[in-house]
């Protein structure tokens, strides 16, 4: 009788782990695009750093970001798409444009499928405010390639598929408000190749 009882709680336990490691990528995944402002191809919660977020973001966010700061602090835009919906390569060449955002420092930083900083030779995974070139109107253009580009490139290294962060230091108000969030403009993600 008691090794009845222990294989029925073994076998439900493996039963139970298994749909578990099965769904809940998924669940979390869903639950997050549904609480998902989406500008373009850039995505952001504005719950994510606060005390609103759902335990489902919360998880998310551990899972794929590690951390967040708070709101208050920091907005965090996420692509994982070029502007023509298209899932972000990195045998594919593309060109991050658009105008400094409206925040005391931001930045744009390229991670691998696995979530972790892309390994390359240049040992570049980001372009901040403080150090990328501007056009005379404030606009930026950054190469996002395998292959060295002149100007402001960042590279992809092995990566097969990526997804690029915006991270908004203090961002403007306009940033904080769904209903203003939609207006403000953030990079475009063209691919070229």
């Amino acid at each position: 009788m008691l090794v009845w009882w222990i294989v029925s709680v073994v076998a439900a336990a493996a039963v139970g782990g298994t749909i578990g490691y099965f769904t809940v990528n998924p669940l979390l995944n869903l639950v997050t695009r549904l609480s998902t402002v989406k500008i373009g191809p850039w995505g952001t919660s504005l719950a994510a750093g606060s005390a609103s977020a759902n335990p489902y973001l919360r998880a998310w966010i551990a899972r794929h970001a590690l951390l967040a700061l708070r709101k208050e602090e920091t907005i965090y835009f996420s692509a994982y798409t070029d502007d023509e919906g298209e899932p972000l390569r990195g045998d594919c060449d593309y060109r991050i444009e658009g105008r400094a955002p409206d925040a005391r420092w931001w930045s744009i930083t390229v991670y691998g499928e696995d979530d972790f900083l892309i390994p390359n030779e240049q040992g570049r995974y980001s372009w901040g405010s403080t150090e990328i070139a501007l056009d005379e109107e404030g606009r930026f253009t950054i190469q996002l390639s395998r292959t060295p580009k002149p100007g402001n490139w960042l590279p992809t290294g092995e990566a097969k598929r990526m997804c690029l962060s915006l991270r908004l230091y203090n961002p403007g108000p306009a940033y904080y408000r769904r209903e203003t969030l939609r207006e403000v403009e953030l990079p475009r993600i063209v691919r070229e190749s």
